[in-house]
């Protein structure tokens, strides 16, 4: 038997079973659609954050403080940017600079799944 076939075949699989649970759409609490798909899970120390990229994100962000938002990340001096879609209040982080407690990425955005309906993703529910 080629054992590098079945290995190569298990990892195409757990491959195309990421894929597609990465693609799936993410919904606040109530239902309002939230993303479509995202990234992965940061497991970090203050808890699971769901990463995301711009592009996924279907709901229009403020500044939680009404700052004015830079078009392409420079030299902040902070961490994150703290996000609010409009009309709402679910906290969402723009990441400006790396932390040493979590692997976030500079130029993502996270949130907590606790702010999301329930998805499949074994790690969390």
């Amino acid at each position: 038997m080629d054992h590098s076939f079945v290995e190569l075949h298990y990892v195409m699989n757990v491959f195309v079973i990421i894929k597609e649970m990465i693609q799936r759409n993410l919904f606040f609490k109530d239902g309002t659609l939230f993303a479509n798909g995202y990234e992965r899970v940061v497991h970090g120390g203050r808890g699971d954050y769901v990463e995301l990229i711009l592009e996924q994100i279907q709901v229009d962000l403020k500044s939680k403080f009404n700052q004015l938002l830079p078009k392409v990340l420079s030299n902040e001096d902070f961490y994150y940017y703290w996000l609010v879609p409009i009309g709402r209040e679910e906290k969402i982080y723009w990441q400006c600079n790396y932390v040493g407690y979590a692997d976030y990425k500079r130029n993502f955005y996270y949130i907590s799944p606790t702010l999301l309906r329930p998805f499949d993703n074994k790690e969390l529910f």
